[in-house]
């Protein structure tokens, strides 16, 4: 065994285990007490640790030290590297012959592969069917590294004890000069070798030579399942591995299937680069992480890279090193890192003395394809790469090309299969590819499809979730090459599904342009649309005073192009925006001509719409028996038309109404349906609202404990998609629940917070609840002056026609008053809010009649 495999062994052991507990060198320095540099040279075998902090290595990284330093021993002795796990009990056997032409053992241990080499291994000395296995991949991803790994692993070399055999093929391989150079190891004499005339007295011959030995022959790089089944000459003892960057090859060669080698996750690319280029990597964390996201984990990549950034390291000042982190955030530079190779250690695709990059590796297949696969992989890199996915029906029409192109590309690898009919890039191939696409035709016929794609299902999201990474792909691409026509299209499309998953910023981005667009292009229909959902995208978040400008501006612009879906829809916008702002006789009117509209259009999901507003409206004013019917007749035509998003609201209404009549059974039936179809649709915002709805109804039945589930999980996913209102609320209703367990120093808080939300977005009706809330936690606190200030201050808040309330407002004022001893304006203001709130049925009606009819009693005993 040479110097390289032993150090390559150790560090195999020591690197690894310390990577298992995330330190870095300096980290173990400073548990084991000795310096850093002794840390390193224990790593690349350039000295032993002594017996005694072997023992204390073994406790912090928790390795078995005896087991470690006596299989270093072996190693010293001969055995080959790698994992150290012997077969069994006695001292292992040295394979008597290990073909020259096999590579040296990579200088650093395979980060990531510890369950391939355990299947590796098990597999290859299992023998029978097992015994014919194959290994493929992506260029680069480490297919040829396991495979010398395996040769030189002790558990290898120790089971095939008859000898190790290796042919590197590549693209032109000469495949009579390894069979002569096996039949000269294999001891064939040279009368006998210079009478076969072809491969296959070659083959015949080797196989007969090998007989009964167990032996291991590697073919690395089959291009040409013949090439592969020409060199498998092995006998029944023998086990057969095979490299190939082609899945079909493999899936040929393998009786019962191939082993497909991924590429590294996040952390274990980390650890690779950081076990190349430690100083670049401590020193710039974040930006190494950024590099391995780039190149994808694939393993030649980060060795190329991390190789040239120890370079810089080595000669250079902190600066370069930015310098050169930030030139390798370029796809070209990357692509183009490069190193020699050592005769030996030579990629066998590669001609010549050729440097070895991510470009000479994938060019290299890449030149093998015809000109129509080359150019279909050049237009497929439009599409975003992993983890993204694109349909069958999406590449055909970007590579305006055939299946059977397609499927070129499959088998070469190159483009990858993910489930069904969807397909996929890694990101340096993408790279590659991109960079020698050379014009915007590919560009546009993605444009044209997807803003085909998203108006022919623009209401079914689960698909447009499948597809929103390409969708957003299309709609950068349509602004950045000024297509202007499918920018308008897909944003205007696109933009319920945007907001409906709460991404506010990029929908925003989005409309933004398309907005830009129509007014260059005076598109009035378009504009009209765009400002439909710029509204929507404005409101959500809170910003009402915007949102009702853009809806304003929109509704000019429908009626100017006599549009009555899009009045429809910007009448109900507007009706929603205003009543949350107070004025619920103007809202009404905007409704109640959407309607109309709606109902002379016969426009089903309109009129559902119109009557879901209005339903809410009423909720507010507390008038239960009119939103009752509007509701009802929502309801239905929601169910009739599968309207889910639509009925989800709608219920959620159905919810609140019953919850604050007290109803809280049949409120919770409402809501939970309502929270079932609202994570169907992954729509966030009214999983959100429902679980606020929830949480209130668990409230009032005194289930604190599950009402604080609810609203702690719906404040999380109101905070993710920055929904101001549904944060306000739920800060609101968990200041409630900590005020009634008596919790005063966490209610405060949660109120204060809503409150300052509440103001800042501008809902009365927030403003009014959260008051009142704050009032009542006053009260109990006995700050009577406080609480004062808060009930006045509802009262001059609350909303025109919001009668519950005004109401609310009169009984905390009422309270307020008894607590000064104003017993006659207290006895007046409770009988005016329990009259109003027995009349409107609402769920607090009986509290407060039930407060003044004691306040009423007491004051005639006192009498």
């Amino acid at each position: 065994m040479n110097k390289a495999d032993n150090n390559s062994y150790k560090t195999h052991l020591l690197v690894q285990a310390r990577l298992r507990r995330g330190w870095t060198r300096a980290d173990l320095a400073q548990e084991m007490g000795v310096a850093k540099k002794t840390i390193l040279r224990w790593e690349n075998g350039t000295t032993l640790p002594l017996p005694l902090l072997r023992i204390k290595l073994g406790e912090l990284l928790q390795i078995d030290p005896a087991e470690i330093w006596s299989v270093t021993t072996a190693v010293k002795e001969g055995v080959g590297s790698g994992q150290a796990l012997p077969l069994t009990s006695s001292a292992p056997a040295v394979a008597t012959l290990v073909d020259p032409s096999l590579p040296l053992l990579p200088m650093h241990f395979l980060i990531g592969r510890d369950q391939e080499m355990k299947h590796l291994q098990q597999r290859l000395c299992l023998g029978g069917s097992a015994a014919l296995t194959a290994l493929n991949g992506l260029p680069g991803v480490g297919k040829t590294a396991l495979a010398i790994t395996l040769a030189h692993d002790p558990i290898i070399r120790t089971h095939f004890k008859d000898g190790i055999l290796w042919a590197g093929l590549g693209l032109e391989p000469n495949i009579q000069s390894h069979l002569s150079r096996w039949g000269s190891l294999l001891g064939i004499s040279a009368s006998e070798m210079s009478s076969l005339s072809d491969v296959e007295s070659w083959a015949v011959a080797l196989h007969r030579t090998i007989g009964t030995r167990t032996m291991l022959l590697v073919i690395d790089d089959v291009w040409v399942l013949e090439n592969a089944l020409t060199l498998k000459v092995g006998g029944p003892a023998c086990s057969h591995l095979v490299t190939t960057r082609f899945p079909s090859i493999a899936a040929q060669i393998a009786t019962n299937g191939a082993t497909a080698i991924k590429e590294l996750d996040s952390e274990e690319s980390l650890g690779l680069l950081h076990l190349l280029a430690p100083q670049v990597v401590e020193q710039e964390t974040q930006r190494a992480r950024e590099l391995v996201e780039a190149v994808g984990g694939l393993p030649l990549a980060l060795t190329l890279i991390g190789n040239y950034l120890r370079g810089q390291a080595y000669t250079s000042t902190a600066r370069h090193i930015a310098a050169a982190l930030q030139r390798l955030r370029d796809a070209n530079e990357r692509l183009n890192v490069s190193e020699l190779q050592a005769p030996i250690e030579r990629h066998p695709s590669l001609p010549g003395d050729t440097p070895i990059s991510l470009q000479t590796v994938i060019a290299v297949t890449d030149q093998q394809l015809a000109p129509p696969a080359s150019q279909a992989l050049y237009a497929l890199s439009v599409f975003p790469p992993r983890p993204n996915t694109f349909s069958e029906e999406a590449a055909l029409a970007v590579t305006a090309s055939t299946i059977s192109v397609l499927d070129q590309l499959t088998d070469t690898g190159l483009l990858e299969i993910s489930g069904s009919d969807r397909y996929s890039l890694h990101q340096t191939i993408a790279d590659y590819a991109r960079l020698r696409l050379t014009d915007d035709s590919a560009y546009q016929r993605l444009n044209a499809y997807i803003s085909a794609f998203v108006e022919k299902q623009p209401k079914d999201y689960a698909i447009l979730e499948i597809e929103s990474g390409n969708i957003l792909a299309a709609l950068d691409i349509a602004h950045e090459q000024a297509n202007v026509i499918e920018l308008i299209r897909t944003a205007a499309t696109f933009a319920p599904f945007l907001l409906s998953r709460g991404l506010y910023q990029t929908a925003g981005t989005h409309l933004q342009r398309a907005y830009q667009a129509a007014m260059a292009l005076n598109d009035e229909h378009g504009l009209a649309s765009i400002l439909l959902y710029l509204g929507d995208m404005a409101w959500k978040p809170g910003d009402y005073e915007q949102a009702e400008k853009y809806l304003r501006e929109g509704l000019v612009y429908a009626r100017k192009v006599d549009d009555r879906e899009l009045i429809c829809a910007l009448l109900a916008s507007l009706g929603s925006i205003i009543w949350k702002s107070g004025d619920y006789k103007q809202a009404e009117a905007y409704l109640q001509e959407g309607l109309t509209l709606a109902r002379e259009l016969g426009d089903l999901e309109q009129t559902c719409e119109q009557l879901d507003i209005l339903g809410s409206i009423e909720i507010r004013r507390g008038n239960y028996s009119q939103a009752q019917v509007y509701l009802e007749e929502a309801l239905k035509l929601g169910r009739q038309i599968k309207a889910d998003e639509l009925v989800c609201t709608i219920l959620l209404n159905f919810g609140v109404m019953e919850s604050e009549q007290g109803k809280y059974a049949q409120s919770m039936i409402y809501l939970h349906e309502s929270l079932q179809i609202a994570r169907q649709l992954n729509h966030q915002e009214w999983i959100s609202g429902s679980l606020n709805n929830l949480g209130d109804a668990a409230s009032e039945q005194g289930d604190y404990e599950q009402a604080t589930l609810y609203f702690q999980e719906g404040l999380q996913i109101a905070r993710q998609i920055g929904h101001q209102e549904w944060i306000s609320f739920l800060l609101l209703n968990l200041g409630s629940i900590a005020r009634r367990q008596q919790n005063f120093r966490e209610a405060e808080p949660y109120l204060q917070e809503s409150l300052t939300m509440a103001y800042g977005i501008g809902i009365p009706q927030i403003i009014c609840h959260v008051l009142n809330e704050l009032g009542d936690l006053h009260l109990d606190q006995q700050n009577i002056e406080q609480a004062e200030q808060d009930f006045r201050t509802m009262l001059t808040t609350a909303p025109e026609g919001g009668q519950d309330l005004l109401a609310c407002a009169q009984y905390g004022l009422a309270r307020t008053l008894l607590a000064q001893g104003r017993e006659v304006e207290a006895l007046r203001l409770g009988a005016t809010s329990a009259a109003v709130l027995e009349t409107i049925g609402h769920r607090r009606g009986r509290e407060v009649r039930a407060w003044h009819s004691a306040l009423v009693a007491r004051t005639q005993s006192n009498l």
